[in-house]
């Protein structure tokens, strides 16, 4: 199924949460959640992230678990272990892993900024992790947003990222903008192989972009 929609009027949709095949995560219930329920065909789990309703920005995941950094506050780790079975705490000095992770079921791509942590996030999930750019920079987890059906890249991305990112995720990789204009394809897109739900500000050509990459037209 494919929605556009936006959290109280914000487009920015991804950062509020993401989704996998197995689970939404979002900071909190509003009343667009339902709608995602059923555009994605999975149920929503809430925990505020940092003291926002921020998950997308923050953590990274896939059907297996997810990674947060060490800085969350105790009670938000404690609340994510009753959600998740597998919860990876990186120690890291960076907190925004959203934005520095790019994985699916198959495989993760992180940024370079992360290559210290590379062989411990790989045994976590137990699949292959390689470090790449999107574009030349490095908020991989920004750039590009991934399903277990495909993927959707901003533009610019270079060839020899397209390669990686397609071999590590074992999908094809679409290049397109959300939002109208913007090469943060994150910032724009909750999606799994279900379903997409697209920020309502992006374009009819950019939805259709958007629909092909993840595998959904």
């Amino acid at each position: 199924m494919f929605l556009r929609a936006n959290f109280n009027g914000d487009p920015n949709i991804g950062l509020y949460g993401f989704a996998t095949d197995s689970y939404i995560f979002l900071g909190r219930p509003t009343k667009m959640c339902s709608r995602i329920e059923e555009a994605l065909n999975v149920k929503a789990s809430y925990s505020t992230v940092l003291y926002t309703d921020f998950p997308g920005i923050f953590c990274a995941g896939n059907s297996q678990g997810i990674v947060v950094p060490m800085i969350l506050r105790e009670y938000e780790i404690d609340r994510l272990k009753e959600i998740f079975s597998g919860i990876l705490v990186l120690d890291t000095d960076y907190s925004a892993l959203g934005n520095l992770i790019l994985l699916n079921d198959s495989g993760i791509v992180i940024s370079p900024l992360l290559r210290k942590h590379r062989k411990e996030i790989q045994e976590f999930f137990n699949l292959p992790c390689e470090v790449s750019k999107i574009a030349g920079t490095a908020v991989v987890g920004s750039m590009a947003i991934a399903t277990n059906k495909g993927c959707i890249a901003g533009s610019g991305i270079r060839n020899n990222e397209i390669k990686i990112l397609e071999d590590t995720l074992d999908i094809e990789l679409g290049i397109g903008t959300v939002s109208f204009g913007s090469r943060f394809a994150h910032s724009g897109i909750i999606a799994n192989s279900s379903g997409c739900v697209v920020s309502d500000t992006s374009s009819g050509p950019e939805l259709g972009r958007v629909s092909e990459a993840l595998g959904f037209s």
